[in-house]
């Protein structure tokens, strides 16, 4: 007797199982935000270390007009003449205040305002510069010229990067356990309440595996059903989320883009919520009827 059919009656009044595919629609929602966040964290990670990577910024610091010009003069000569360096860029007054408007507003940045002169410097992407050499060359030029390489903050950031990619698996794997949790807890409360059909199937010869596949079928459905809505109300969660993130940081921060690519992984989470609930229900199953023999 191996062949398959439905034996165990509907369960719309059985509320462990009648409220699962909702359970499951809430735990792959909370999978997909957890999963979009890690990829834009590490999208956004990618696009600002290469935008930084390969760069110096030379700052100048000197008060009089006069000397600081002379000083950006000497600076970007050396900087030409060095080994390594492929561009030198002077930011203009204009470029300056553009960048500094975002943090002290529009009008606000006047003549008497001590504003640095800022170079922007690419290097080699092969080949690494010996700064300390460098930042002794330009010390000879002016106490007041310092070199930002970036390496600090880019570190700092990748700790904070490192411990949120960590924080969103956490996330996954204590979904998943609840999610198997869950469904165990719903598949021995539909063994309880269909013992009696369950004995007189044995009594007619099915095997365990037969009861088995009916209860796998079962949950099948219901973490494919409740993985689908979970997908949805998370797709329009993201890009709401994405619509208004972009509306608010226009013109202040670059925003990380959304990794469509990336994210089509999302699209596997409805069956990866089948499968789990395939396969818990299958494994509960075959213990319970095991411990009834």
């Amino acid at each position: 007797m191996t062949a398959y059919f439905e034996f165990l009656p509907e369960e719309k009044d059985h509320e462990a199982t009648r409220l699962l595919p909702w359970v499951m629609a809430v735990m792959v929602y909370l999978s997909a935000l957890a999963l979009t966040g890690s990829l834009l964290v590490h999208s956004g990670f990618d696009n600002w270390t290469q935008s930084l990577s390969n760069r110096l910024t030379v700052q100048i610091t000197i008060e009089e007009a006069e000397k600081r010009r002379e000083a950006v003069e000497r600076v970007r000569a050396v900087l030409s003449q060095t080994p390594g360096v492929t561009e030198v860029h002077v930011l203009s007054e204009g470029q300056i205040a553009d960048l500094l408007e975002p943090w002290l507003g529009a009008g606000n940045i006047t003549d008497d305002l001590p504003v640095p002169a800022m170079l922007d410097v690419r290097t080699e992407a092969r080949l690494s510069l010996n700064l300390d050499a460098l930042r002794s060359r330009l010390k000879q030029i002016s106490d007041k010229v310092e070199i930002d390489d970036h390496q600090k903050w880019l570190a700092h950031f990748l700790k904070l990067v490192t411990m949120l990619e960590y924080v969103a698996l956490g996330i996954l794997l204590l979904v998943v356990m609840a999610s198997v949790c869950i469904v165990i807890f719903g598949t021995k409360a539909g063994l309880a309440e269909h013992k009696e059909i369950i004995k007189i199937m044995h009594l007619m010869g099915a095997q365990d595996g037969l009861i088995a596949r009916a209860y796998r079928r079962r949950f099948m459905r219901h973490g494919l059903k409740g993985g689908i809505i979970g997908l949805i109300l998370a797709l329009l969660t993201i890009f709401g989320l994405a619509h208004l993130v972009q509306n608010l940081a226009a013109g202040l921060v670059e925003t990380p883009r959304i990794p469509y690519l990336e994210m089509a992984l999302l699209l596997t989470l409805p069956f990866v919520s089948a499968l789990i609930s395939m396969v818990t229900a299958q494994i509960t199953v075959m213990n319970e009827l095991a411990r009834t023999v």
